[in-house]
């Protein structure tokens, strides 16, 4: 359903010479993928890995420096404005920040109203009965409570399932989910990946999730893509990332997640890495993980290592070529 072929964006960073830049950060950096109709992909990372520049150029809300995005077979960066504008109700995304993302002087039966009133001809009394009907799936009950209610009136967790209901308002084909659960309190975290497994049990919508959380992509989705400096490292099934992560990256961050018991928390293997994160303005000669990496090797600061198929994964590192 989506084929995401050599996807880069570059951003033009310092002085212009003759109408050029003189730097360029590369937020995305040659990523490709496929996904299939009810799939499940997490796109795991740090913060500055490139997870949601690539998620805004899939559904082209921002345009990429050059790669090509097939959904359904259609070239979705080659479309006109008109029709993007009709692909749109199958695309929908969740943004991080839900008050950043609802209109603060539009009240909820307003907001969710708006979908309907721009994609489809219901009247009002059929739009206000989808709105509840909405309001119902999201677990805002009893929805009349919520209709005349403003965003700064609800809490965060019913803000985002205020975005939520939106997204899946015109039952699309393709969900994305920007960090769903970031802004949101541990006890309200909980109920929102249960709401997002309701839903992708109910509509099989393909989803892509972005998190810096391998965990909670695990209890979401059945694959997963781990980015480094807009690189992609490792590609796979979530559980044998989880179980035996190949790429050293994705060690460390399997590394980071709490065990709640002590014991095996003191018997897990740890992956020790030295420096910070590079810069993207001036990122590494080779493997950009190399600086932090304990196993770097002299050809790993040489040339950045291609993508080779491991145990049904996709890893870029020279341990394994």
């Amino acid at each position: 359903m989506l084929r995401v072929i050599d996807v880069k964006k570059y951003f033009p960073v310092g002085t212009r010479i003759f109408g050029k830049s003189r730097h360029y950060l590369k937020a995305v950096d040659s990523i490709s993928f496929n996904a299939f109709q009810g799939d499940s992909i997490g796109i795991v990372g740090e913060s500055g890995s490139g997870k949601t520049t690539l998620a805004r150029v899939i559904l082209r809300l921002i345009e990429p420096t050059s790669g090509e995005v097939y959904f359904n077979n259609i070239n979705i960066l080659k479309l006109g404005r008109r029709e993007i504008w009709k692909l749109r109700p199958k695309m929908q995304m969740v943004f991080q920040d839900p008050m950043a993302s609802l209109n603060p002087r539009k009240k909820i039966k307003q907001i969710l109203s708006q979908v309907f009133e721009i994609h489809t001809n219901l009247t009002r009394q059929e739009i206000l009965e989808r709105v509840i009907e909405l309001l119902e799936k999201v677990g805002l009950t009893p929805p009349e409570l919520f209709l005349d209610r403003y965003p700064h009136e609800l809490s965060g967790g019913q803000r985002q399932r205020i975005c939520i209901a939106r997204a899946i308002a015109l039952n699309p084909e393709l969900l994305i989910a920007d960090e769903p659960v970031s802004a949101l309190d541990v006890s309200v975290r909980g109920q929102i990946v249960n709401l997002l497994l309701d839903i992708y049990e109910q509509y099989r919508i393909t989803y892509i999730v972005i998190s810096h959380d391998i965990a909670l992509i695990k209890n979401i989705c059945k694959n997963a893509l781990v980015m480094y400096l807009g690189k992609m490292v490792e590609r796979g099934e979530i559980e044998k990332i989880i179980n035996e992560p190949l790429h050293p990256y994705t060690q460390l961050l399997i590394s980071t997640i709490p065990i709640p018991d002590p014991e095996i928390a003191r018997k897990r293997k740890r992956v020790s890495v030295i420096g910070d994160i590079p810069s993207l303005l001036n990122p590494p000669r080779g493997c950009y993980f190399h600086p932090r990496c304990p196993y770097s090797m002299d050809k790993c600061r040489l040339e950045y290592p291609p993508l080779v198929e491991v145990d049904d994964r996709l890893v870029s590192c020279y341990l394994y070529s």
